[in-house]
Order: structure tokens, then C-alpha cells, then sequence
């Protein structure tokens, strides 16, 4: 069976020099199988709380493939505890930045300026909407992070 969008997405791909540019790019091919594997496990009838963790895993397995190999072209499966540290710590690193952004003030501010007046009419309380306000703040830095970590710890790696 031939794909031909997905090849020529494909050589589209490798012509991309930078190596941050192609993190991005499989970022968010990482994000929507992460996001179907919670889809099915919840579809197979698992709790929430299992659905994530085993999402999370089987997401970070998989973006640890696709980054090794799509990123730094490195298919050595014994950086792969190197890979989930980067990802733990940053997501130790995440908590703090969501926990200091909702003490802050700031989703509160962000909120008197009925800019996301359309909210209201949502069945969602303001602290929700605030966890993702402050999510959406802080995604793009901790992608820098994440590369910039796994380039130096895991797959050690001078180019960009």
C-alpha cells in the first residue's frame, strides 16, 4: 500500500537541519498518540487514574523512540532511563511552575479581564480554567527544557 502524503511529509522532514525544529514537529506527533492512548485505555472501560498512568508510560516509551531516532538520530534503548529522568524531573519542574503561576495571582487577574468571558457560560470553575491557563504559559519553555536536557543528558549531543 503506498502513502504518498506521508512520504513526502517524511522527506520533508529530514530536510529540516535543526534539531530543536524537528523536537517540535515530533512533539506534537508525541502529544496526539499520548492522547490516544488514553482515548482507548478509557474506551476499554479502565478508571481515569489508570488510563493516565498507563497512557503516560506507553507516551513516554513512544517519545522516547520517536525522539531518539526522529531528533538525534539514536536508536540505543539503554539511554532510556536517562529519557524518563529528563521527563521526571521536568515534570517535577511543571508542578512547581503550575503551583507558584496559581498562587501567584495571576489567573485571577487574567480572569477580571473578561477576556475568556465565553467561559462563563461552561460547566468549568475558574481554577480549572486557571490550571490551564497556566499550562498553555509554560508548555513552550518546558519543551525548551526537555531538549535541552535530553540533548545534554541523554543523547549528548553538541548539534542543534
Amino acid at each position: 500500500m503506498k502513502f504518498p502524503l506521508l512520504r513526502a511529509f517524511t522527506k520533508l522532514f529530514w530536510r529540516i537541519d535543526n534539531r530543536f525544529l524537528r523536537f517540535l514537529f515530533v512533539g506534537a506527533l508525541n502529544t496526539i498518540v499520548g492522547y490516544g492512548f488514553f482515548l482507548f485505555f478509557i474506551w476499554i472501560g479502565l478508571p481515569r487514574a489508570l488510563s493516565l498512568l498507563f497512557s503516560n508510560i506507553f507516551g513516554v516509551a513512544f517519545n522516547y523512540k520517536t525522539t531518539g531516532v526522529l531528533v538525534f538520530q539514536n536508536k540505543d534503548n539503554n539511554l532510556m532511563l536517562r529519557f524518563f529522568a529528563v521527563y521526571a524531573f521536568v515534570y517535577l519542574i511543571n508542578l512547581a511552575e503550575l503551583w507558584l503561576l496559581a498562587n501567584s495571582g495571576l489567573y485571577s487577574a487574567i480572569l477580571d479581564w473578561h477576556l475568556l468571558d465565553f467561559i462563563d457560560d461552561m460547566p468549568l470553575s475558574e481554577a480549572k480554567i486557571g490550571e490551564a491557563i497556566g499550562q498553555a504559559i509554560v508548555v513552550l519553555p518546558n519543551a525548551v527544557i526537555t531538549f535541552l536536557l535530553s540533548r545534554r543528558f541523554v543523547f549528548r549531543s553538541n548539534k542543534l
